[in-house]
């Protein structure tokens, strides 16, 4: 048995919206997504690896991740075994891994929903075209033609020092979010890396369950 290739099995219809401005993102809903997979990968089914008996793993950092993977029937998995194990981190709701001891019951299976859309892709492609920010076409219709990429500026490191002072100092809610966004304007502008955007949140989350005890 061959592995299903999906690309190009979503449509429009689809594809939902969430967010605004800065914040908007494209995705297909999980019950979507498993209702293409059972039409277009019927037999193969979404699981969770475990480790000493959790499905939880720890990163070394604290945080938990998942481990998951697709296997269809028996006669195949003593041939080929199981598909390769994909990663997945367990988020809150602004895409930040959580510690283990924060983790939830929602946490977890809103990440295990999130999971079998992205291990769906790895696996068979199924709707790579938004994770590879591609254009979803009608039928028949034809692709245009893709604008040059534009270098981003050149990047010292004074944004992210002069964000990160003004999040720790700041000194109250309002304010905050405000920062929030303006960093995460600065981020899709280019000015600032992913690294330095996901150390900022990290930085404004601290802030912010500072700022919420002294409420």
């Amino acid at each position: 048995m061959t592995i299903p290739n999906l690309a190009g099995v979503i449509k429009k219809d689809d594809i939902y919206q969430k967010g605004g401005g800065s914040f908007k993102a494209s995705y297909v809903a999980w019950a979507k997504t498993s209702q293409l997979l059972r039409e277009h990968a019927p037999g193969w089914s979404f699981h969770l690896a475990a480790k000493d008996g959790n499905y939880v793993w720890q990163a070394p950092d604290g945080t938990g991740y998942l481990m998951c993977y697709f296997a269809v029937d028996r006669e195949h998995r003593e041939k080929h075994g199981n598909m390769p194990l994909f990663p997945f981190p367990i988020m809150d709701n602004r895409n930040m891994p959580v510690k283990l001891e924060k983790i939830s019951s929602r946490i977890f299976t809103d990440s295990h929903r999130r999971a079998l859309c992205a291990c769906a892709c790895f696996t068979f492609g199924l709707a790579f075209e938004i994770w590879a920010d591609e254009e979803v076409l009608e039928a028949g219709a034809k692709p245009e033609q893709k604008k040059p990429v534009t270098e981003p500026p050149a990047n010292d490191g004074t944004l992210k020092k002069t964000f990160y002072s003004a999040l720790k100092t700041c000194p109250n809610l309002k304010k905050l979010e405000d920062y929030r966004e303006s960093f995460t304007a600065r981020h899709k502008e280019g000015k600032l890396t992913d690294t330095e955007r996901d150390e900022l949140l990290e930085r404004y989350m601290e802030t912010e369950e500072i700022l919420m005890a002294k409420s």
